[in-house]
């Protein structure tokens, strides 16, 4: 393992002689970004820049600038009454200060409001600030909760990767610098979206721009623009409904939609969004954790694959005990039986989706390259619905056979 990817799993020291940065590595996922927030805002950190990130945090939010004097304690994963943990907690002898990182995961119930209670408890005269960095808006305790975007403002907040731009140049370490830069670069291509720029895509692009040049279709396209995120999830949802109708046709009609997250609605535009959370279909009388499943590997509906997600109880640290199916020992040789999967811990049978993500681009290739114009008539939905009604056979013959 790479020496920075090694540090920041263990939560230690992000500025070793390596040249190698983490996000050039690896695709952190939410605790290790809270973990890189936390170190980046703690004066006494490894980075050894002092009060610098953190008093560019303060300016950005409207709070007056701490000084080398000021104690300032950083606490991870704080515990709460309520048995909830705050991604981060900044004691200064004037404020309190909790930061909620949530850059894809839902919000959990009244999660933001148990937080602001929980600072305001045992002040001995500070003040408390909730900051959510976040893309999403407050769902609770809004009104006493800033939010800070990882990279796109819409109501003109402040970002978190405006905040860290405008300190840059002041970090005097390299490899600081360097760890810093690179976060940025990280933040503009996973939080800044993605433009439609590929070869591939020149055809589409060129007849857009060529309506474009209508003025009376200026209008029309401006509106598409606006709309893009839930045309983006109707397709998704459109996928998702065809792959279920597939399955309860082909094989049998009380397949339903599922998920192993509570937190996340059972529809693949929700699942897909968040690693590692399958949109699943299966029967009621399946054992649990049981599904033939689709998956993004990544955040934000990136390196898609699907298969039969029956996760192996036996595998020594790896499958948490409320993750595992019962069946796993009868579904092993899935990918012996059925040609092109592949198995692990977590899957009996995978394989990758053929462009790997669903993304808004793709989602929108797929409208265009279909011959009636339905995202469930275009070759690769055809062939994952197929594949899906192989795979939901294939189980329920193994489970009933038992």
């Amino acid at each position: 393992m790479l020496p920075r990817l090694a540090a920041m799993r263990e939560g230690v020291d992000l500025y070793g002689a390596t040249t190698f940065s983490p996000f050039a590595i690896f695709d952190p996922d939410e605790n290790t970004l809270s973990r890189v927030i936390a170190e980046l805002f703690d004066p006494a950190a490894s980075h050894g820049q002092g009060l610098l990130f953190l008093n560019a945090l303060l300016t950005a939010i409207g709070i007056p600038r701490i000084n080398s004097l000021d104690a300032v304690k950083v606490r991870r994963e704080a515990s709460t009454r309520t048995k909830r943990r705050i991604d981060v907690v900044i004691e200064t002898s004037a404020y309190v200060i909790g930061i909620e990182n949530k850059p894809w995961a839902i919000q959990q119930k009244d999660q933001l409001k148990d937080y602001r209670e929980e600072l305001r408890a045992d002040l001995r005269g500070r003040k408390p600030i909730l900051i959510f960095i976040s893309d999403q808006d407050a769902a609770t305790a809004a009104e006493d909760t800033i939010k800070v975007p990882y990279y796109a403002a819409t109501n003109g907040e402040t970002t978190f990767h405006a905040l860290l731009s405008k300190v840059v140049e002041d970090i005097k370490a390299t490899a600081p610098k360097a760890f810093v830069e690179d976060f940025l670069r990280y933040i503009e291509t996973t939080f800044g979206g993605v433009y439609v720029d590929s070869p591939a895509d020149k055809l589409y692009t060129d007849a857009v721009n060529a309506e474009y040049d209508s003025p009376h279709r200026r209008k029309a396209i401006a509106s598409v623009l606006l709309a893009q995120d839930t045309l983006h999830y109707r397709i998704l949802d459109e996928i998702g409904d065809y792959l279920l109708d597939q399955v309860r046709k082909n094989v049998s009609p009380d397949f339903e939609a599922a998920s192993d997250n509570a937190e996340v609605d059972p529809l693949i535009s929700e699942c897909l969004w968040v690693r590692w959370t399958p949109y699943g279909l299966r029967r009621p009388t399946w054992p649990v954790n049981c599904h033939v499943a689709i998956e993004a590997s990544a955040n934000r509906y990136l390196d898609i694959i699907f298969g039969v997600k029956a996760p192996d109880g036996t595998a020594k640290n790896t499958v948490e005990k409320h993750y595992a199916c019962p069946a796993r020992k009868i579904l092993e040789n899935m990918a012996k039986d059925i040609a092109g999967g592949k198995n692990s811990v977590w899957w009996t049978w995978y394989k990758s989706f053929p462009e790997k993500n669903l993304a808004l681009q793709n989602c929108a290739r797929l409208i265009l390259e279909s011959p009636t114009g339905d995202v469930k008539d275009h070759p690769e939905i055809q062939d994952l619905a197929s594949q899906f009604v192989v795979l939901a056979k294939a189980v329920n013959d193994l489970l009933e056979a038992d």
